[in-house]
C-alpha cells in the first residue's frame, strides 16, 4: 500500500523541522526551482528521512510517505441575496457607455 503513496517533502504544510534553531528549514529559489535547504548540515534537506522531521497531522509513515490529509467539500451555505448576473454593467456606467455608443 505504501508503494502507491507519495513520499513525504518539506514543502507539504504539516512537515514541520523540530531542531533547536527554529529556522532550520528555508525554502529558497534556486535556477527557477524552489529548493528545501537544510541550515545546520548546511545541505538540502533530506525530508522524510532527517532526524528532525515531524508532520504535523501525524500522517507520515514509518516508510517516509504521506498518507495526506482528507479534503472535504464545503458545505453551500443558503443565499439570501437575489442572484445577479455578473456579466450585467454596473448602471453607474451603463447611462455612459449608452451615449458614447450613439456617437
Amino acid at each position: 500500500m505504501e508503494k502507491s503513496l507519495p513520499d513525504c517533502t518539506p514543502f507539504c504544510e504539516a512537515f514541520q523541522c523540530h531542531h533547536q534553531n527554529r529556522g532550520a528549514l528555508k525554502i529558497r529559489k534556486r535556477s527557477g526551482t524552489k529548493e528545501a535547504w537544510c541550515t545546520v548540515f548546511d545541505d538540502v534537506c533530506d525530508g522524510a528521512w532527517c532526524q528532525y522531521s515531524k508532520c504535523a497531522d501525524r500522517k507520515m509513515t514509518d516508510g517516509g510517505k504521506c498518507r495526506g490529509r482528507v479534503v472535504r467539500a464545503p458545505t453551500p451555505e443558503p443565499v439570501d441575496e437575489p442572484w445577479v448576473d455578473p456579466s450585467r454593467i454596473p448602471e453607474k456606467y451603463e447611462k455612459k457607455l449608452r451615449s458614447k455608443l450613439k456617437t
